[in-house]
């Protein structure tokens, strides 16, 4: 159960990067520094999501095996 959800959120991650991306490609006002920051920005609040998702995974499991016992 862990396993699968720690694929699901690096897919999340990686795949929230890629869209950024080619967001990012098609505007060619920003400069170089403001795509950086952006970029930054997105990742730092999708690791911040995926420890949370991971935090809430991890005490669902613990507490359903303590049930389930």
């Amino acid at each position: 159960m862990l396993w699968e959800l720690i694929v699901l959120l690096t897919l999340f991650t990686y795949g929230s990067n890629f869209g950024l991306y080619f967001i990012l490609r098609k505007k060619k006002k920003i400069q170089g520094i403001e795509k950086m920051s952006i970029i930054f920005g997105v990742n730092m609040t999708v690791l911040f999501l995926d420890g949370i998702f991971l935090m809430i995974g991890k005490i669902l499991i613990d507490n359903t095996t303590v049930i389930l016992e």
